[in-house]
């Protein structure tokens, strides 16, 4: 996955994929992922294995579902949102390092850069 970008979308019946959410990373998944999505279930994302990435679960169930919450409660306030989503890998890893996300509410403007690993701090611009 190079980038995904789009409009901020609530999903009326989210749907995900175990099996793609399982082998996300091949061998570069680590023991500490979780079959991360670029764009989450709830906002209608593909369940094809492209938008899946291996992803420290602490990263996935913290700073990352923080920003995805962000967007969900602009979405339920009737506020318009897009996003952009750039992940960095190094070398030939199947697993980013780094996760870029640009994101706009109500023509209010965000950037994140979200670190794949536990304990690193996030750098986000608003």
């Amino acid at each position: 996955m190079r980038e995904v970008s789009g409009e901020v979308d609530m999903a009326k019946k989210p749907s995900r994929s175990r099996s793609a959410q399982a082998r996300a990373g091949g061998a570069d998944r680590r023991p500490t992922d979780d079959g991360g999505h670029y764009v989450g279930a709830r906002f209608n994302g593909p369940t094809d294995a492209f938008n899946h990435f291996a992803q420290d679960a602490k990263v996935n169930r913290g700073r990352y579902r923080a920003m995805e919450d962000q967007w969900a409660r602009a979405k339920a306030e009737g506020k318009r949102g897009w996003f952009r989503i750039v992940p960095v890998y190094e070398g030939e890893s199947q697993r980013p390092s780094l996760i870029n996300a640009w994101f706009t509410i109500n023509d209010r403007e965000h950037s994140i850069q979200i670190p794949n690993e536990s304990g690193k701090k996030s750098d986000a611009k608003q």
